[in-house]
């Protein structure tokens, strides 16, 4: 039930932020649109850096100890927040110029101490999912991140479409998109412990930051991991080259929103469950449970969007971004090997630093085969295949701790008979829905094609699932049985 909210809330987040790319991608032009996403990668890129690890330690700490102490620990991460974020604002400023250099794209410069203050205002929102889903309130986390993302459209992508269309207007727009956030998350964050007398938690700085520094380690390897191809592409191919690649070579977005509500609703489980001894084998059909529910979403969405992914990208952004389409379905691939999360166990057993081990080894392996997929092949569709090549070696890494203390063989870890099955199903109703609608339909519609083809997708995947023995029932019925208020 409280994946189940996590889930609602990131669909209706998600919603929002396709309709804001959409409209940047119409009425900016491709260069400065390009641009606008270079000031997004150099904050997304530094902001693991500086956050510290410190969002997972609210799921961590918070299920050990007392509810009239929670609010204690949740002050001193704010603060640690604050304290982060203002120093992160500083250095965007008086780092504009190089990284502008090193980018090889002047316009950053002054976009980028435009946006200087934006970290300041949302470091603090950090870890808000967390503390609810600790305390079981997550439908605030999703309101949270309806009203955040609905703000975002309202002050960034309207004022380019309806005042001015260029990358300063955008980037304005974001600022004042993240003091509201600011606002609204300091202020939910605040609501678990309305009414409950207060004392302060005897958690230690020292001790956060023993847990959030490996973690911060693994964060910022996972950054340098995920900033490679970007930055062969911005520095090789143009600005324009990483509009096309932005666009397109993201995993697909339905897919880490139940992979993150999962992880965050599973963290703070197995926490307490580790901590206090619980078998082994209850840890396992949990982890396999959730694998197999998260699966009835995750494969019948990524095989639809790998299937009809020029529709979905020409649609979203226009035909100029046809190529977004290719690395599209290059990085869907991954989502066929990240139905359960791995790092809630991981993070429970206190096994960080091995995290961050994995993370340090995969980034330089990363590094060097993208470095030799320029420098030989010069296309920008190689160093996209090499990332995912690459996070599946991350995968299978993180996957053979977990078989080793769990004390079972990495094939049992996954319900692999039951996943065939539903990637099964999927492939064949996908087959169905792409002949129906190419072959049949004589509309050239796109949005037409894409109600059409995803409807008759549905149709034939439910109609068909009993032949596979799969019951979607189980992941509709507790979203039918939501009851906000309980």
């Amino acid at each position: 039930m409280q994946a189940a909210w996590l889930g609602v809330g990131s669909l209706s987040s998600f919603a929002f932020s396709i309709i804001s790319a959409a409209i940047l991608s119409r009425f900016l032009s491709k260069s400065d649109y390009g641009t606008y996403k270079q000031v997004m990668y150099v904050y997304h890129t530094l902001l693991t850096v500086f956050t510290l690890g410190l969002p997972k330690a609210y799921s961590y700490f918070l299920p050990r100890v007392r509810i009239n102490e929670g609010n204690s620990v949740v002050n001193k991460l704010n603060f640690c927040f604050f304290v982060l974020g203002a120093i992160f604002s500083i250095i965007l400023y008086l780092f504009a110029p190089s990284i502008a250099s090193i980018l090889n794209n002047n316009e950053l410069e002054v976009n980028i101490r435009i946006f200087a203050p934006t970290p300041l205002f949302l470091l603090p929102t950090m870890g808000l999912e967390g503390i609810m889903s600790v305390y079981r309130k997550t439908y605030y986390g999703a309101l949270y991140m309806v009203l955040t993302r609905l703000f975002m459209v309202i002050c960034v992508a309207l004022p380019v479409a309806f005042y001015k269309s260029d990358v300063q207007t955008a980037v304005l727009g974001f600022i004042v998109s993240s003091f509201i956030s600011c606002i609204i998350a300091l202020h939910i964050k605040k609501i678990p412990f309305k009414g409950i007398a207060q004392v302060s938690s005897q958690l230690s700085y020292k001790e956060i930051f023993k847990f959030s520094l490996p973690l911060m380690l693994a964060s910022l390897w996972g950054i340098a991991i995920k900033s490679a191809d970007q930055f062969y592409i911005s520095r090789w191919f143009g600005s324009e080259v990483f509009a096309d690649y932005s666009n397109g070579a993201l995993e697909l977005p339905f897919v880490s929103m139940v992979l993150n509500a999962c992880g965050t609703v599973l963290l703070p489980l197995f926490s307490k469950s580790i901590a206090e001894g619980s078998n082994k084998k209850q840890i396992l059909e949990l982890w396999n449970r959730t694998a197999v529910k998260a699966s009835y979403l995750i494969y019948p969405l990524v095989v639809y969007s790998w299937t009809f992914a020029v529709l979905i990208m020409t649609f979203l952004y226009g035909d100029i971004y046809l190529e977004s389409a290719v690395y599209f379905r290059i990085i869907l691939l991954v989502n066929f090997f990240t139905v359960a999360q791995y790092y809630p166990i991981i993070v429970a057993l206190g096994e960080t630093n091995y995290y961050s081990k994995v993370h340090m080894y995969n980034a330089f392996i990363v590094w060097f085969l993208e470095l030799a997929a320029v420098l030989l092949f010069h296309s920008p569709y190689a160093i996209a295949i090499v990332s995912v090549i690459c996070h599946l070696i991350k995968i299978y890494m993180m996957i053979s701790l977990i078989s080793r203390y769990l004390e079972v063989k990495i094939i049992h870890i996954f319900p692999v008979k039951k996943l065939g099955f539903v990637f099964l199903n999927s492939v064949v109703s996908s087959i169905i829905a792409y002949y129906i609608t190419y072959s049949i339909l004589t509309t050239n519609n796109k949005f037409s094609l894409l109600i059409i083809s995803f409807s008759l997708y549905l149709v034939i995947l439910i109609a068909s699932s009993k032949l596979f023995g799969i019951r979607y029932i189980e992941i509709i019925r507790p979203l039918i049985n939501i009851k906000l208020w309980k």
